[in-house]
């Protein structure tokens, strides 16, 4: 009886077991369920923006999570095998700028997670970036200046953000490809351009179009093409005998007529500024004040003129009565006036 009453009690333990056994498996199950279902989701297209060694991540947000998320993004140096660093936090952007912690030769990865009030998602982690090789290179400056049929094209390189473009592709040369204005299917290419300075003697009185690249030897980079650039021609410049002959035309043509134009110059004024001179007495006539005032009389009207009637008589007695009459006529005259 003691052997059945054993087995029994044997029985119940077990069942007891295996009952507290399936409660904790099950408690456990539905906590993971429940974990996994208020887990956040990873934010999502998760890429890297590089020109002229600028690197920024971007990536968008998770779907119907938007809401008090902030994020958290981190970058890591492959090279010397570092730890992952933080280098922005807490921050509601959908993008982080790591320009500043880079180094040109580096190789990095990076990963990115979204937080809200203690909860986080997983990280998201990017392929290995290297700085140098998978940067995109930023289009070159052009300036064109015209001077007569030639055209001088100045090419700067791109500024870069970190470093400068010769230290660190020391091996790059410029592609340039112009053309006439509206003729961009007849373009003509000029490759491996090492200079920053290329003139270029072209069609007169034309107007040329330019494009430029840079082209690195190492990683065999090509840049981004600069912005279409326009400039005309004028008239080229005549060869140096040329100018001489025109030089001696103009002068051979022009020297007989400024003579003439001087000789006709002498005798007008000879004209009205002759040589002679008057007499010194007829000057110190002129200038006397006296002088002055006959010719303002003049220049006044004419008084009436007095004048008497005076007849001429033969001679002989008849001449000795004429003449006695006349005295007493002017003698009378006198007594009048």
């Amino acid at each position: 009886m003691s052997l059945v009453y054993t087995e029994h009690l044997l029985g119940n333990m077990q069942s007891t077991v295996f009952t507290i056994l399936f409660v904790k498996l099950l408690c456990l199950t539905l906590y993971g369920m429940t974990a996994v279902l208020a887990e956040l989701p990873s934010p999502s297209n998760i890429r890297i923006t590089s020109i002229n060694m600028g690197l920024v991540l971007e990536w968008d947000p998770p779907q119907n999570h938007t809401e008090n998320l902030t994020y958290r993004s981190e970058y890591k140096w492959n090279s010397i095998r570092s730890n992952y660093q933080a280098v922005c936090w807490d921050t509601t952007a959908l993008c982080c700028d790591f320009t500043d912690h880079l180094n040109k030769f580096g190789m990095y990865t990076f990963q990115v997670r979204a937080e809200r009030e203690g909860e986080t998602s997983h990280w998201v982690e990017t392929k290995e970036f290297v700085m140098d090789e998978h940067t995109t290179l930023g289009p070159p400056s052009v300036t064109l200046v015209s001077s007569g049929a030639n055209i001088e094209v100045s090419i700067e390189d791109p500024v870069l953000r970190i470093s400068e473009l010769k230290e660190i592709y020391n091996h790059a040369t410029f592609n340039i490809t112009y053309w006439k204005e509206g003729q961009e299917q007849r373009a003509k290419r000029m490759n491996g351009i090492q200079l920053h300075k290329v003139v270029l003697e072209l069609e007169q009185w034309t107007r040329y179009c330019f494009q430029v690249w840079v082209v690195t030897e190492r990683f065999f980079k090509q840049s981004q093409s600069s912005n279409v650039t326009c400039e005309s021609t004028t008239k080229g410049k005549d060869r140096p005998w040329v100018m001489a002959l025109v030089m001696f035309v103009v002068m051979a043509v022009t020297v007989p007529l400024v003579v003439v134009a001087l000789w006709y110059c002498y005798r007008v004024v000879s004209f009205l500024r002759p040589k002679a001179k008057l007499p010194g007495h007829f000057t110190v006539y002129l200038l006397d004040p006296q002088c002055s005032s006959i010719l303002a009389l003049q220049s006044s009207p004419q008084p009436d003129e007095v004048y008497h009637e005076v007849s001429i008589m033969p001679g002989g007695t008849e001449t000795e009565e004429s003449s006695l009459w006349w005295t007493e006529q002017h003698n009378a005259h006198n007594q009048t006036d």
